[in-house]
């Protein structure tokens, strides 16, 4: 799952297709709760990534990665 932070807001994919319902996702979902973020699970753009003020994925192995860039279309 990818998320992304612009101001108080924390978006990330809703779980169907290949976004699954993991341990390490509903964590993170909890602790921004907890924090006073607001969490929206919803369909997130490409253009949206480029414009976050931050961009991070976790996985399975209990990792959260920060996302150094994306290059879309040409545009970093």
């Amino acid at each position: 799952s990818c998320y992304l932070d612009q101001g108080n807001v924390i978006s990330t994919p809703a779980i169907k297709g290949t976004i699954l319902p993991g341990i390490t996702r509903k964590s993170i979902i909890d602790v921004a709760l907890t924090k006073g973020f607001q969490v929206e699970e919803r369909l997130v753009s490409v253009d949206e990534l480029l414009d976050a003020d931050e961009v991070f994925c976790t996985g399975t192995a209990v990792v959260v990665s920060p996302v150094g860039s994306i290059t879309y279309q040409g545009k970093r």
